[in-house]
């Protein structure tokens, strides 16, 4: 992995330098997050594909920008407002039957249709069961995440608003429809032409292009084309939209193919964030360094075992993983976490964890204080960390309960 990185060619070393370091170096991390000089769309700039995705996305961007400025003129205002902030959304993400009959349902979906942005999407960390959105207000309490995908963003909104359509006034389903149309139509311009999925859309730069797994973005986003294309609560969108969303899920499979990380000839699993162009696993924030990603990975393995007759890259793809987290599962082990840190202890017969990161060299757990500085342990991490960051985890269990019943049906 290491020569596969770093032995570019001489024009491309400086760049890659920039955006590969954590693979290539124990040393403190670069967040790509601040180095917005590198700019992976140079690579594409003859490529009319990826053209005019960039000029879709800048089209949107423009288009959201441009509401809000027309509100603000409007308005005598030169500053936009914020709306309350939430740590989700403010509502129940699977609302039961008996809820969406209920007034209150009507009173949620109209503040979830205010949210919704020019573009398409939604915004994350907002409170959108609470008061709509007023004129001169932004879209959400991060501008730097209006629209996104990340947190759930835009994926729960729309499943949220099919669920409730069918128990709708007849006067409000035309507005739910629309939405649901221009929403799906925004995911579907969302993703790469290559079939991955950026953190956020509009494009942002940084990190934030590259095809995110991380927080399972690329996995509920490809879930929901899989619906979109096949579930019944999203019968009323056109054929047309369902027919793309289809051809969409399955250039979004193929990229996991082909994104799956190879160390020493051999298939692991899949890192939190791929390079848009390469797939060459990339780091995050300081604290997030490139490396193979367990609970994303458990989602995509998921997600592979579900297709129905299976590839023979598919299966291939499925043994690797599943081969990769029977070794590296941690057995009769459990967390606990109080004010003095965290720590692992003995638990017999407790479900097998994994830790959330795993070095791209060593395949060992990857420790990473919020300064990039690598610890050999989990507990010599700052206090903070080791409160504040899932460092283990256990999603891969359902990848070996789910094994054998899947090799069964081959």
């Amino acid at each position: 992995m290491f020569k596969k990185i770093c032995g570019r060619s001489r024009d491309f070393f400086a760049l890659a330098l920039l955006l590969f370091l954590p693979v290539c170096t124990s040393a403190i991390a670069i967040d790509p997050e601040q180095d917005q000089g590198f700019d992976w769309r140079q690579q594409v700039a003859q490529d009319p594909a990826w053209q005019a995705y960039f000029a879709r996305s800048e089209a949107f961007a423009a288009k959201d920008q441009a509401l809000l400025q027309n509100e603000l003129v409007l308005l005598q205002q030169t500053k936009a407002s914020k709306p309350a902030k939430h740590k989700q959304f403010g509502f129940e993400p699977e609302p039961t039957v008996e809820y969406l009959q209920s007034p209150d349902a009507i009173r949620v979906a109209q503040v979830m249709l205010s949210f919704q942005t020019p573009s398409g999407g939604w915004s994350k960390r907002t409170d959108m069961a609470g008061l709509p959105r007023q004129p001169g207000q932004m879209f959400g309490v991060e501008k730097n995440y209006i629209p996104t995908f990340d947190n759930g963003a835009t994926t729960t909104q729309l499943r949220w608003l099919a669920a409730f359509y069918p128990y709708a006034p007849a006067a409000l389903q035309p507005k739910l429809k629309a939405a649901l149309e221009k929403g799906v139509q925004f995911v579907l311009a969302a993703q790469y032409p290559n079939g991955g999925f950026a953190q956020t859309y509009p494009l942002r730069g940084g990190y934030h292009d590259a095809v995110t797994l991380n927080d399972h973005v690329l996995v509920e986003l490809l879930r929901l084309l899989k619906d979109v294309a096949a579930a019944p609560q999203f019968a009323l969108l056109p054929e047309h939209i369902r027919q793309q969303a289809k051809q969409q899920f399955v250039l979004g499979t193929e990229l996991l193919l082909k994104a799956q990380v190879k160390l020493n000839g051999k298939l692991t699993i899949w890192a939190a964030q791929h390079h848009p162009l390469t797939l060459e696993p990339l780091a995050a924030r300081a604290y997030e360094l490139a490396a193979l990603a367990s609970s994303e990975s458990a989602g995509v393995t998921l997600l592979l075992m579900e297709l129905p007759q299976p590839s023979a890259a598919v299966v291939q793809a499925v043994e690797a993983a599943v081969s990769w987290f029977s070794e590296k599962q941690i057995l009769d082990t459990k967390v606990e976490r109080d004010d003095k840190g965290m720590r692992l202890v003995a638990a017999p017969g407790a479900k097998p964890l994994w830790a959330r990161f795993y070095d791209l060299k060593t395949q060992q757990p990857l420790f990473v204080d919020r300064d990039g500085s690598i610890k050999a342990k989990v507990t010599e991490l700052s206090l903070e960390r080791q409160q504040g960051y899932g460092w283990y985890q256990n999603n891969a269990a359902a990848v070996l309960k789910a094994y054998p019943k899947w090799r069964a049906k081959l």
